[in-house]
């Protein structure tokens, strides 16, 4: 259970490290929608992480097959519903998706440093 702790938080720091870096660098381009953008993907990519994490600590046996199935489209449809639901509130989606990407990124660095 720790190590399950440790690794949401140093994904997480790394996730919010790059996305930051990313969010100033956007600055440059005087619109906040991409700014908004970038963070509402960063967090939409960390709240997908935290459902792989806890999903991976509950399967169990002959289940998980259809729970693992299960699990995925349930990300796929929450990842859609955020998309739709920033871009109705204006965030620009490409910014989303650059921010989806930093926490990919992140995991990746951490996939890469352990």
């Amino acid at each position: 259970m720790e190590e399950k702790v440790k690794m949401i938080k140093k994904v997480g720091l790394i996730s919010v490290g790059i996305g930051l870096a990313a969010m100033l660098i956007s600055l440059l381009f005087k619109d906040k929608t991409i700014t908004i953008g970038i963070g509402l993907g960063c967090m939409i990519g960390l709240i997908g992480f935290n459902m792989i994490v806890q999903w991976g600590y509950h399967v169990e046996g002959d289940r998980g097959n259809r729970s693992a199935y299960f699990n995925y489209m349930l990300r796929l449809v929450f990842y859609a519903c955020m998309f739709v639901l920033s871009y109705m509130l204006g965030a620009n989606l490409v910014a989303v998706l650059v921010g989806f990407i930093c926490h990919k990124a992140a995991v990746s660095i951490y996939s890469y440093r352990s």
